[in-house]
C-alpha cells in the first residue's frame, strides 16, 4: 500500500457514486449547515479558530460557544458515522445506529481531540517561539505561521491516521483500542507520512487562501470555508475507510 494508491482508493470512495454520496450524508450535512449558520449569528468569534496570526487567548469564548462548538461536534459526528457504515458495507447491519452507538463514538473522538491538543502544544508552542526569536521579538509573520502549519499538521496528521482507525470501528459497533489501531498500522508507517504531507499541504493552501482574502464577514466565512472543511473531512474519512478495511477488516 502506497501512499498514492491510498489517497486513489480513498478519494475513488467519494467520486465513484457522487449523488450517493450526498444522500448518505444529506441528513447530517443540513444539520452541519444549520450549525454553521448558527454560529455565524451567535458566536462568530468562533469562525476565527485557527486562522492565521489571530490571538486565541483573546478570543471571547463563553458558554453559547461552548454549547455551538459542542452542536458543531455531534453534527460532524453524526456525518461522520453515516459515511463509515455506508462505505464499509454495514449500513444495513444488525447492529444498528443507536445512542450507545453515538455516543461511543464520541467519546472516542473525545479522547483523540485530547491528545491532539497535547501534541499540538507540544509541536505548536516551540515553533511559534522559534519564529518569535527570529524576527527579534516580533509579531511572527503569515509566512512563519504556515510553516508552522504544514509542520505541526504533518506531525498530527500522520499521528491521527495511526491511531484513528478506531473511528470507523465504532460506527461499525465493533469498537477496537487505540493499541490495535497503532498496531495495525505499523506495516505502512512510512506510506502514511505522504499521504499525512498531501492533507497537511491541503490545510496549509486552505489557511494561506483564507489569510490571503482576509475575510471579515462571518457569512463570507461560512460560505468559503464550510465546503471545504466538509469535503476535506470526507476525504479523511474516506482514508480512515481505506485504512480499516485493508489494515483490519481483510484479517478478521
Amino acid at each position: 500500500m502506497t501512499a498514492i494508491k491510498l489517497l486513489r482508493r480513498a478519494i475513488g470512495l467519494l467520486t465513484h457514486k457522487p449523488i450517493k454520496t450526498l444522500a448518505v450524508v444529506g441528513p447530517a450535512l443540513v444539520l452541519i449547515v444549520a450549525v454553521s449558520i448558527l454560529i455565524a449569528m451567535v458566536t462568530p468569534e468562533l469562525l476565527l479558530i485557527g486562522s492565521p496570526g489571530v490571538d486565541m487567548g483573546r478570543l471571547p469564548f463563553g458558554l453559547e460557544a461552548l454549547v455551538m462548538l459542542f452542536a458543531f461536534v455531534l453534527s460532524y459526528s453524526l456525518m461522520a458515522i453515516m459515511w463509515h457504515r455506508y462505505s464499509l458495507g454495514h449500513d444495513n447491519h444488525p447492529k444498528h445506529l443507536s445512542p450507545t452507538l453515538f455516543l461511543g463514538y464520541l467519546w472516542r473522538v473525545g479522547i483523540l481531540a485530547l491528545i491532539q491538543i497535547t501534541v499540538s502544544l507540544a509541536v505548536i508552542v516551540p515553533l511559534v517561539l522559534a519564529s518569535h526569536n527570529a524576527g527579534g521579538g516580533v509579531r511572527p509573520a503569515i509566512p512563519s505561521i504556515l510553516i508552522a502549519t504544514f509542520v505541526s499538521q504533518l506531525l498530527l496528521i500522520w499521528l491521527s491516521l495511526r491511531l484513528s482507525l478506531i473511528l470507523p470501528a465504532a460506527a461499525i459497533g465493533r469498537p477496537i483500542k487505540m493499541k490495535d489501531s497503532w498496531d495495525c498500522t505499523t506495516p505502512i508507517a512510512h506510506p502514511l507520512w505522504g499521504v499525512a504531507a498531501a492533507l497537511a499541504l491541503l490545510n496549509t493552501i486552505i489557511r494561506a487562501l483564507v489569510a490571503f482574502l482576509g475575510l471579515q464577514s462571518p457569512v463570507y466565512i461560512v460560505a468559503l470555508e464550510l465546503p471545504i472543511y466538509i469535503l476535506k473531512g470526507l476525504l479523511v474519512l474516506s482514508i480512515l475507510t481505506t485504512l480499516y478495511t485493508s489494515q483490519i477488516q481483510k484479517r478478521t
